[in-house]
């Protein structure tokens, strides 16, 4: 069998994504990451630029880029209106465009934006635009009365486009004169990442762009001399015990996944798969009396300011 970049099919794309959510100790760390970390930055650094209080009468202007079932970005919404003002009875008025190309994972989106949570409805009115389309076709499209954006993000996105294309075009042609691009990205710590620089002289990363790291985006905004902040990270523990089970049903897409192969078991070879799984082994921390295997995963947050 030919060996097949996960990320060129899609059903088994979201199989070895769901898979890799379950094996996290508590799930996706990137909510709990904006929480945390990306309020405080733009609490901190960036509020006054983005001059919450006169989005009171107009929209604070949110451009979403890959946004999946919409979890992410109604958190993010959320650090929004919390950190804007209620000024008798005014609330934040916030508008966000929404760019995913998968067609489940939005209507999951449309539904939860007609039951918006408390905690964002009473300190924020919000509006959506739908754009169901990869982000390389939105870039084509010609978009009626088009505008400029006060907050980009890519939400664990950045890794399924041209990095460096999409945020140089997101800074120069989608922020105004004054924004913020935010990126939450895996960590060089992460050992998804060092899996990717062990392997990559070897010809088993099929696709670098999911192994692209907090270091990209850095040397990126430097390289351009962009302003930037960067959160401390998320560290999660990743439950990997399953990959080394034969008769575990779920590693064939936790392989897939940490590989980003489609059916890394069947097409690789078996010099390979022995290589794959040495390398988890080495690097993973065995509990003895669970004998469970986990390794170290770090998301962390990249604020990329224009105009302060």
């Amino acid at each position: 069998m030919a060996c097949q970049a996960l990320i060129t099919c899609l059903e088994s794309y979201l199989l070895s994504l769901k898979s890799c959510y379950a094996s996290l100790s508590g799930g996706d760390p990137t909510p709990e990451c904006i929480r945390d970390h990306l309020a405080t930055l733009i609490s901190d650094y960036v509020s006054d630029m983005l001059q919450l209080e006169d989005h009171t009468r107009k929209p604070l202007r949110v451009l979403g880029i890959g946004s999946g079932d919409g979890c992410k970005d109604i958190c993010f919404l959320e650090v929004l209106s919390n950190g804007g003002p209620k000024i008798k009875d005014k609330y934040l008025q916030l508008f966000q465009r929404t760019i995913e190309p998968n067609e489940e994972s939005l209507e999951t989106f449309q539904a939860k934006s007609k039951y918006l949570p408390e905690r964002l409805t009473s300190g924020a009115d919000v509006k959506f635009e739908w754009f169901p389309m990869t982000f390389q076709e939105y870039v084509k499209k010609e978009k009626k009365d088009d505008i400029n954006f006060d907050v980009v993000h890519f939400f664990h996105s950045a890794y399924y486009v041209d990095f460096e294309t999409a945020l140089v075009y997101c800074y120069e042609k989608e922020l105004g004169s004054k924004g913020i691009i935010a990126c939450a990205i895996s960590h060089e710590e992460s050992a998804f990442v060092r899996y990717s620089k062990e392997f990559s002289q070897q010809g088993l990363i099929l696709n670098p762009g999911p192994y692209y790291s907090s270091k990209d985006i850095t040397d990126l905004a430097k390289k351009n001399s962009w302003k930037y902040l960067e959160c401390p990270g998320h560290y999660i523990r990743c439950d990997i015990t399953s990959i080394f089970d034969h008769s575990s049903v779920e590693r064939n897409q936790l392989l897939n996944f940490l590989t980003h192969r489609v059916d890394f078991r069947a097409t690789a070879s078996q010099e390979n798969r022995q290589k794959v799984l040495d390398y988890w082994k080495n690097v993973c921390e065995e509990d003895k009396d669970s004998e469970k295997r986990t390794v170290w995963m770090k998301v962390c947050m990249i604020v990329i300011v224009k105009g302060m």
